[in-house]
């Protein structure tokens, strides 16, 4: 009887010491998730990752494919598919592609998640962009925190050619999953086309890692904090970093 209690308080603290903190990501449609599944792949085995789409893409096909549903269907499949290839569970709200607003309704059905996940950190769109359900899909995610009454880690990421006036202030380098993450991109088939989102967000990969410090691989997804990480804190990037072999690259100037 005395060993089985033994087992049974062992399995008990192993499920508490196995419980994971919780990440939140907010993309406005399913394909924006690829400026952080680095951020997922890497995030994967310390924390519990979870996708909280805006929107189901619906105009991802033109006119034809949203009015008979094509598109929709499509595009929630394709998310499936990702987030059990990076380890994230889903969730939608529901706005429209195209047709998204941050209304009293959709900030508080987030909020009432936030409020249930209790996350460690949250990732939204950088709310200064060219495309309306990016700005209102990040402003969501900012009222929702304030009305969840949570204190998160918040962090804005980056749409390489729709987010204006972003400056990160945290770099993750990437290198050690970087293809993994491409062979997860191309199952966004109905927008992957002619490979011109690869194209773009390497790019943008290879500018990040060129001008950030002590980044092993050059390669780097970059972010933007709401909130600065308080003195004698630990940032969530600071945690998944793995140890710096490069050397120093500055701006304007190539280190060989």
């Amino acid at each position: 009887m005395k060993k089985m209690l033994v087992v049974a308080l062992a399995a008990c603290m192993g499920g508490i010491a196995l419980a994971k903190e919780k990440v939140v990501i907010v993309p406005a449609h399913p394909d924006d998730l690829i400026s952080t599944i680095g951020f997922c792949l890497l995030a994967r085995n310390t924390f519990e990752v979870h996708v909280i789409d805006f929107t189901h893409g619906e105009r991802g096909l033109g006119l034809e494919g949203f009015t008979n549903g094509v598109a929709k269907a499509t595009r929630i499949k394709e998310e499936e598919s990702v987030c059990a290839a990076v380890g994230a569970t889903l969730h939608w709200l529901d706005e429209v592609d195209g047709d998204a607003y941050a209304c009293r309704e959709t900030c508080w059905r987030l909020a009432d998640l936030l409020k249930e996940l209790r996350p460690r950190a949250v990732f939204g769109h950088w709310p200064v962009d060219i495309h309306g359900d990016h700005m209102m899909a990040g402003a969501t995610l900012m009222k929702a925190v304030f009305l969840a009454e949570i204190t998160p880690e918040f962090y804005f990421f980056e749409e390489e050619y729709q987010s204006k006036a972003f400056v990160p202030d945290h770099y993750l380098d990437i290198g050690s999953v970087r293809e993994r993450k491409y062979e997860i991109v191309r199952m966004y088939k109905c927008q992957y086309r002619d490979g011109g989102i690869e194209r773009r967000h390497r790019a943008a990969e290879m500018y990040h890692g060129m001008h950030t410090a002590m980044l092993a691989s050059g390669q780097a997804e970059a972010f933007k904090s709401l909130f600065p990480v308080l003195q004698g804190q630990r940032s969530i990037f600071q945690e998944l970093q793995p140890t710096s072999r490069g050397k120093p690259k500055f701006q304007g100037a190539r280190v060989r």
